[in-house]
């Protein structure tokens, strides 16, 4: 029981951090729009790498979760 709250509590938090990106990134465009002379671009590169990173983590974790419980497809170049 512990071990899947630790585990849900990494995805959440996971979650939270590629959310954060991706409001980063609103906040950046919607300050650009206000401001024209702002500089975003820090903004939208910080936002960027974090909400790649946790989509690109929440994605490895699905597709090593299935791959173990054997609902993955093999590729199809493999299959001949």
């Amino acid at each position: 029981m512990l071990k899947k709250m630790i585990v849900w509590a990494i995805l959440l938090g996971i979650f939270l951090i590629a959310g954060y990106g991706l409001n980063l990134i609103r906040i950046a465009i919607v300050d650009k729009m206000a401001h024209p002379d702002a500089v975003i671009w820090w903004r939208v590169l910080l936002g960027g790498v974090l909400m790649t990173g946790g989509i690109g983590f929440l994605g490895g974790f699905v597709f090593y979760r299935d791959s173990k419980r054997g609902k993955v497809k093999p590729p199809a170049w493999k299959t001949k």
